[in-house]
This record gives structure tokens, sequence and C-alpha cells, in this order.
């Protein structure tokens, strides 16, 4: 079954939350501090939209309602640039073409703002994400940044030119 790509809604943020934590578990170390780190989270779709960004959600149907097994989301980060953040997709759905609808999203709404490139900052341990990134386009830079974080994160930065 392909799964659903939609805007999400507020009453999405504990299945992005959840969505989240389960790529994260696979990497020790990683702590995930919705309250201190990730305030967006509580409240995803408005919190994205306070910035000027959006952010998306892929769902499965279950007899419950939709299961959230993908996210994305865009922000604006300077004249003519976008970011690409929060992209996650389900480790069991991993391979099927979802990250590449996903990533496009982003890619898409930064030339509706006329950007001229879109970046995005990730974490040193998700080495399939940069690969990845890598195959859709995107070029590692040098530049690297530190987060005062309590997963004491190094990112590495990728850069695409739209």
């Amino acid at each position: 079954m392909t799964p659903t790509v939609r805007p999400a809604a507020d009453a999405d943020s504990g299945q992005v939350t959840a969505l989240i934590a389960q790529c994260w578990v696979r990497y020790p170390g990683n702590i995930l501090d919705i309250q201190g780190e990730m305030p967006v989270n509580r409240a995803v779709a408005s919190g994205f939209a306070k910035s000027g960004g959006q952010f998306w959600v892929a769902t499965l149907p279950t007899s419950t309602g939709d299961w959230i097994v993908g996210c994305v989301g865009v922000l604006p980060a300077g004249p003519a640039q976008a970011e690409l953040v929060k992209m996650y997709t389900h480790p069991g759905l991993r391979r099927q073409g979802l990250a590449r609808t996903l990533a496009a999203l982003p890619e898409q709404t930064a030339r509706q703002w006329k950007a001229q490139a879109i970046d995005l900052w990730s974490d040193y341990r998700f080495i399939e994400a940069h690969q990845f990134y890598q195959a859709i386009g995107y070029t590692m830079t040098d530049e690297t940044r530190t987060l005062d974080d309590l997963s004491k994160t190094t990112e590495y930065h990728f850069i695409k030119q739209l």
C-alpha cells in the first residue's frame, strides 16, 4: 500500500514524535527532549506556520485511523534559501520511494518561494540519510555544527542548488 502525503495538522504531533523516536532508537546516544529541544513537535502544523514554513506527513490507513509513517518540513532560511528539516521515514518502509516523495515537497515549496538553494543539517550518526541526500542531489559541505543538546549532536551540512 502506498502512503498518502498531506499537510500536517497539530493533532499529528504525537505520532510525529513517536516516528522520530522510532528512528532515533537505532542510534545510541540520541536523546529525544521535546519540551527542551523540540517544542515545535507539540504543535507541528501551527509551529511551522508561525515560522513561515510548512510540514507534511505520510500516512497509511489502519482500523483506528491514519498511521504516520513519514514526515518532512521546510523553513525559510534567509535570502533566496530554504531549509529541509525533520525528514523521517519509518524504518520498515525505507527504500520504497517514500523519502524521495517527501524530499520533493520542501524543494517544490522552496522553488515557489524563489529560493535558489535548499540546505539541511544531519546528525553525523545518520549515515544512511547522508547517502540518500547525496543520491538526490545534495552536496555535503565541509561545514559542521555542534549543538548544545542532550545528545551532544554534531551535524553535517548539505546543500542543493535549485
